[in-house]
């Protein structure tokens, strides 16, 4: 009878506990604006100091658009963390002229052009505990990421058959826990909640945050649509020898959400 008992209890929790763990899934499209600055200086070129480029008048970076996804699984068992997956892409790209212009082992001592443009890749591991699960949900946690990116840099030099192409390319990788946030208001008695999520890093010669302003409306079976504010920061000068960055990127973005 005991042994019987047992495993009924087992078997209820085990129900309990699947009727309790769920998740979310979401896929959307981030409009980015870009902003600051970035130089990059060849070790033993003998070129000097790279030029503090501009990323709108000098690399002629303009507004872009790219995929985000995101993706949690909680779970009913205190002691350990929930789990956020996410992937956010960055691209931009520009074609203009430039003078007195050095980037790497590219010198454009008076008038020339270039064509650039950057990809970062974002990947995001974040362990996280419930504070709160009513009308308010908080959450807080700790975020490994990794950033693989690439600056590619052409300059063209000369008129015609005498012109002169030369290609710098920058990669840049590094891992980098965050602090991890989250704050969701529920509005009473309607589909719709507003939301605050973001991340944080600061340390030696590299400050790093993310952050979202959003609103949702949830449909029937926990689908739903959200659209907010995304910005992204990165200030270092330690992702490789002779690279620095101080870049924003900062706009609108829309979502389909699935809250299972």
């Amino acid at each position: 009878m005991i042994k019987k008992f047992v495993l009924a209890s087992l078997l209820a929790s085990t129900v309990l506990y699947a009727d309790m763990a769920g998740g979310e899934i979401s896929i959307g499209m981030y409009s980015h604006s870009p902003s600051g600055y970035a130089s990059y200086t060849e070790p033993y070129t003998g070129l000097g100091l790279g030029t503090s480029a501009d990323v709108e008048d000098t690399l002629h970076w303009d507004s872009n658009e790219n995929v985000f996804l995101k993706a949690y699984i909680e779970h009913p068992v205190p002691i350990l963390p929930n789990i956020k997956l996410a992937y956010t892409q960055l691209s931009h790209e520009g074609k203009g002229e430039v003078g007195d212009f050095t980037w790497g082992g590219i010198n454009i001592p008076t008038l020339g052009t270039i064509e650039n443009n950057l990809d970062i890749s974002k990947y995001d591991l974040t362990l996280y505990y419930e504070l709160l699960d009513n009308w308010v949900e908080a959450d807080i946690g700790v975020t490994l990421g990794y950033i693989d990116g690439n600056i590619a840099v052409t300059a063209l030099t000369g008129i015609g058959p005498t012109s002169i192409s030369t290609t710098e390319n920058t990669d840049f990788s590094f891992f980098m826990p965050t602090l991890y946030g989250k704050a969701r208001f529920n509005i009473p008695n309607t589909d719709l909640s507003l939301q605050f999520e973001g991340d944080i890093f600061s340390y030696d010669d590299t400050t790093y945050y993310n952050y979202e302003l959003s609103a949702r409306y949830t449909f029937s079976m926990g689908l739903g649509i959200e659209a907010g504010y995304k910005a992204q920061h990165l200030d270092s000068s330690d992702l490789i020898d002779g690279l620095v960055v101080d870049m924003d990127f900062n706009g609108p973005y829309a979502a389909v959400v699935w809250d299972f």
